[in-house]
């Protein structure tokens, strides 16, 4: 054992071969391989480089053995410092190889690439005797930081910076236990120990408590197998303090590819350690950051998604379902919104189950039948419901289910799965209104009072969504309700087949101002009108009702269209019934003489009314055109006529029906003209209303639709008689005689009536109107109309009680009773000869 306490080499155990065949390459020694350095070793006998690491081999490339300087050659290395002429002196390879010790010289690498030459720190050292090893020396190249001026490396020349960082070690595995037979005074330097506490014993003495087992076991297995190791692990100094200590293992064979020794390259890298561990904590809390972040990123996105969702719909069932389809699975594996009945908050009636899991469907299809009337009194829904406060059950056990529901719902919500459950209730503007719960299952997630926060918020929002909605509800129903009351009962008009139809929008919509009328005139024509209030709320529907009733008024006293709708929107304008509104009012005149009907029609910025006629033509209706009821304008609104032959179907309708978001409305009254032309063969004007519907209807029709369809009916001509009667008390007797001709077959009782309601109006025409009087009876059908016209202009009125001057009704007023009695209308029409009054009467009536 020499001073070192190595032993002598034994002279045939060379490193070194002459040969540079393949094989005698891989029988070289293989050091480090895979070192951060580039490590040469030199036979010092001969001067020569037996070895290079990979990182060596980089730098110069070519066949081993070689000379030193040859090396150094090929690697382009150079020593800086030394001017042109200047005796340098041995050189750090030539010490080297010479078996003397290099501490630390600064060394010239040629740039890669185009970039700056690289600075590199040369440490050797002569290994002593290990048995087994001829002399050798181990030379490490080490990069230096970028950056260093030439004076500097030239100053720092003579510093063992390398020598002191890396500790190199050698053990024997031919010996028991593979113990240490060689140390530098780095490693002593690393860990504390002396050559004396070292030598002789396998390197384990460096672990501790809290040295990786992994890592140990690595190293072992390496040794066993005899290959290269590197492990990074924690081990302890004499004293006690641990350091992490980087290991670099690597095999050394001789000439024949026998296992002679192992030598180590070892490093205190705790200070990288150290950096690395706390890099990896700053990544560690910069990716919980950004989960957190992620977290509070996708609830916020969830609340907007909801609000989105929910406000898009005012229907609370809709509403509940969109609220589950959001929850499953984002943050739920199944989930349950109960909304209990407006009028008993002990029936749920509005239930909707949401699931992610399509094999759950028959349980989750059972458990939303069962669930409205099984809500127990003890169970977290019925708490919520009745306004409890948000529960979090982290997982749910067996007593959870009790008094929750019958044997049958319990197992459904086994089958589905219970493992987290959270329950809150849905709060609207006045208290509770139902409950939200939502279930963990198949997931494994497990609900946390963040997860509480987040369904508190998501129900109070659903809970105000439907409180919305349901305030909407009511108000809709109320609305068309109103609506609905104003609309007209069609009356039954000799000649005409009548059919109308108003429909609410579509869901989300309000009701409106759509509305249309038919009224039977006191002069025989039949009025038709339709209209559209502008808004969409109960005050348009009121609006819609009163506009309705004035115009009738304005209809009534016999006022042509234009003048209707003239005194319509002055009371408008004047009075601030509505803001404005369209309006189309017609009336059906028939001709006694030629048996056809004119319509008189006045337009006040409403859709054009459109005619099918008997061969199929369909004709719009555009004249008469004039602004808005209550918008300004200025002159007096006109009249159009257009005579309309029997068979011919009228229609009117408000833009609901044609208006298509996004298309013009010009093609939405071609649709209109095509669909009505297409039914010029229907029966009646109900299929004629229903073929409109089906084929004009846009499909998701988000206003209300008002139609109104008249056709004129083929009917027998009109026959008539007229007689010029006396001035005397025989014109009566004269009249009736007429009226018995023509009306022969007639029932008995219309007859009768005919006859006493004949006979006061040639009476008071005798008497009142100073000479004789034209009698005209005319007979259609069913239908009989009766006329006196006399020269007096005044009109008939009612005589009341004691008007004479005696307290007795007066005989004079006594006809007006009669017609107001007895015929189906009646009126008088003063014209420049004086008057005519006239009744109608009807067999079916």
């Amino acid at each position: 054992m020499s001073e070192a306490g190595t032993t002598e080499l034994p002279a045939q155990a060379l490193l070194g071969v002459e040969t540079t065949s393949a094989a005698d390459r891989r029988a070289l020694p293989r050091v480090l391989s895979d070192a951060p350095a580039a490590v040469l070793m030199i036979d010092t006998a001969s001067g020569t480089v037996t070895y290079s690491n990979p990182l060596a081999r980089e730098l110069a490339g070519g066949r081993l053995p070689c000379p030193v300087e040859e090396w150094a050659a090929r690697a382009g290395i150079t020593v800086p410092g030394t001017s042109e002429g200047d005796d340098p002196g041995p050189g750090p390879f030539a010490l080297a190889a010479a078996g003397s010790s290099v501490n630390g010289v600064p060394v010239l690498v040629p740039p890669r690439e185009g970039a700056r030459a690289r600075v590199m720190w040369v440490t050797a050292w002569p290994l002593p005797a290990v048995a087994g090893l001829r002399q050798v020396s181990l030379l490490v190249l080490l990069p230096v930081e970028p950056g260093l001026l030439r004076d500097d490396l030239i100053e720092v020349r003579n510093r063992a910076l390398v020598a002191a960082g890396l500790s190199f070690t050698i053990t024997d595995p031919h010996q028991p236990d593979n113990p240490l037979v060689w140390v530098n005074p780095a490693f002593l330097g690393t860990t504390g120990y002396t050559q004396e506490d070292v030598l002789g014993h396998n390197c384990r003495f460096l672990q501790g408590p809290d040295t990786d087992p992994a890592a140990v076991a690595e190293l072992r297995h390496a040794v066993r197998a005899g290959e290269p190791a590197q492990v990074v692990l924690l081990n302890y100094r004499k004293d006690g303090s641990a350091f992490w200590n980087e290991v670099s293992l690597s095999p050394v064979f001789d000439g024949l590819g026998a296992l002679t020794h192992f030598v180590g390259v070892q490093a205190d890298v705790t200070a990288r350690v150290a950096a690395e561990l706390l890099r990896e904590e700053r990544v560690r809390e910069e990716q919980g950051a950004r989960q957190r972040a992620e977290v509070v990123q996708e609830r916020l996105a969830l609340l907007a998604d909801a609000t989105e969702s929910l406000v898009a719909t005012l229907d609370a069932r809709e509403a509940l379902a969109r609220l589950a389809d959001l929850l499953v699975p984002r943050i739920a594996d199944w989930c349950m919104v109960v909304l209990p009945s407006e009028r008993d908050s002990s029936a749920a009636t509005e239930v909707v189950v949401g699931s992610a899991d399509p094999a759950h469907e028959a349980d989750r299809a059972l458990v939303e039948r069962l669930l409205p009337s099984q809500a127990g009194p003890a169970s977290l829904l019925s708490e919520s419901i009745a306004g409890g406060a948000p529960r979090l059950l982290a997982e749910v056990g067996e007593q959870d289910l009790v008094d929750v529901g019958s044997p049958e719902l319990v197992d459904a919500y086994r089958r589905m799965g219970l493992g987290s459950v959270i329950v809150v209730p849905l709060v609207g503007r006045h208290g509770p209104l139902g409950a939200l719960a939502l279930i963990t299952s198949g997931s494994g997630r497990r609900y946390d009072e963040d997860d509480l926060q987040l369904a508190t918020d998501l129900a109070r929002r659903a809970g105000l969504i439907v409180d919305n909605a349901r305030l909407y509800a009511r108000e809709h129903r109320v609305a068309e309700a109103l609506q609905r009351s104003m609309l007209p009962e069609l009356p039954d008009v000799p000649g005409l087949d009548v059919a109308a139809r108003y429909l609410p929008g579509g869901v989300g919509a309000q009701v409106g101002g759509d509305w249309y009328d038919v009224l039977a005139l006191p002069d025989g024509s039949v009025g038709v009108a339709i209209g559209d209030v502008m808004g969409h709320d109960m005050a348009a529907a009121a609006a819609m009702g009163q506009l309705r009733s004035v115009l009738r008024s304005y209809a009534w006293q016999r006022q042509r269209p234009g003048q209707v709708l003239d005194s319509l929107d002055r009371l408008v304008q004047g009075l601030d019934m509505a803001q404005l509104a369209t309006a189309v009012f017609a009336r059906l005149v028939g001709d006694e003489e030629t048996d056809t009907v004119s319509l008189e029609y006045a337009n006040a910025g409403h859709l054009p009314p459109m005619v099918l006629q008997p061969d199929g033509t369909v004709r719009r209706l555009s004249g008469a055109w004039s602004v808005l009821i209550g918008a300004p304008g200025e002159g007096a609104r006109q009249t159009a006529t257009e005579q309309l032959e029997p068979g011919s179907t009228l229609v009117l309708v408000t833009d609901g029906l044609v208006e298509v978001r996004g298309q013009d409305l010009e093609d939405g009254l071609q649709r209109l003209e095509d669909c009505l032309r297409s039914l010029v063969g229907a029966p009646d004007a109900q299929a004629v209303l229903d073929g409109l519907l089906a084929g004009v209807r846009p499909d998701a029709a988000d206003d209300d639709i008002a139609v109104l369809v008249v056709r004129l009916l083929p009917t027998p001509g009109w026959v008539r008689e007229r007689v010029e009667l006396p001035g005397d008390r025989t014109a009566p007797s004269a009249a009736r005689r007429a009226v018995r001709s023509l009306l022969a077959g007639a029932d008995d009782e219309l007859l009768q009536v005919a006859l006493l309601l004949t006979s006061e109006l040639v009476s008071n025409a005798v008497t009142h109107g100073g000479g004789g009087a034209v009698l005209r009876v005319e007979r259609q059908g069913t239908r009989v109309r009766v006329s006196v016209a006399d020269s007096s202009g005044d009109s008939p009125v009612v005589r009341h009680q004691g008007s004479d001057g005696t307290g007795y009704p007066s005989e004079r007023g006594r006809g007006v009773l009669l017609l107001d009695s007895l015929a189906r209308a009646w009126g008088s029409d003063p014209d420049d000869e004086g008057k005519t009054v006239w009744f109608e009467l009807d067999e079916r009536a």
